[in-house]
């Protein structure tokens, strides 16, 4: 797993409760397989800065890599423009470093449902997110290897962590079952 706030399992008291461990289990009992996992992660890391996290050791006998990345660039008020640059080069770096591996772009997801923004803040941050989303549908359409994966439940209250922002354990959960949905190993 490598990306952002998300990734580093922030808000989530162990990593068994993030994303990438909910995958390592998810992944040992469909596979009947030992899943070597880590998180290759940085609160507030934007694609351009994730670049950085790509390890060509860590990733070439991936099988699956998870990513998430973009609501800093978004929040950080990078233009569209170079929110794509980016977020290409960090795809495509990933893809490289991880011959054989499907890579999973976790959407951006609704901003204006985040209990931690305030109307009108909200509903100009989530029409943003939308705006950013479609980037990452384009960049992930042109990627063989790759694909994408979004919560398509209601974000109620319990999605969150205590900060409003974060996800809770049980969207961790949702986004784990989103991308065994998605995935297609052999």
């Amino acid at each position: 797993a490598l990306g952002d706030s998300v990734t580093a399992g922030y808000a989530v008291g162990h990593h068994r409760s993030s994303v990438a461990g909910q995958l390592a289990v998810r992944l040992a009992e469909r596979y009947g397989a030992t899943v070597d996992w880590q998180a290759c992660a940085r609160s507030g890391v934007t694609a351009g800065e994730a670049v950085g996290l790509v390890s060509a050791e860590s990733l070439v006998d991936a099988d699956l890599v998870f990513v998430s990345i973009g609501v800093n660039d978004l929040k950080n008020l990078h233009s569209t423009a170079r929110f794509r640059r980016e977020l290409e080069a960090l795809l495509d770096a990933i893809l490289t470093a991880a011959p054989r591996a499907q890579v999973c772009l976790l959407g951006i997801p609704p901003l204006d449902h985040f209990p931690a923004f305030p109307r009108p803040l909200a509903d100009a941050l989530g029409w943003r997110g939308r705006v950013f989303d479609a980037i990452g549908v384009a960049a992930v359409r042109a990627r063989e290897r790759a694909f994408r994966i979004e919560t398509s439940e209601p974000l109620g209250p319990e999605m969150f962590a205590d900060d409003g922002f974060h996800p809770s354990p049980t969207l961790h959960s949702a986004f784990a079952d989103a991308v065994m949905a998605g995935l297609s190993l052999p």
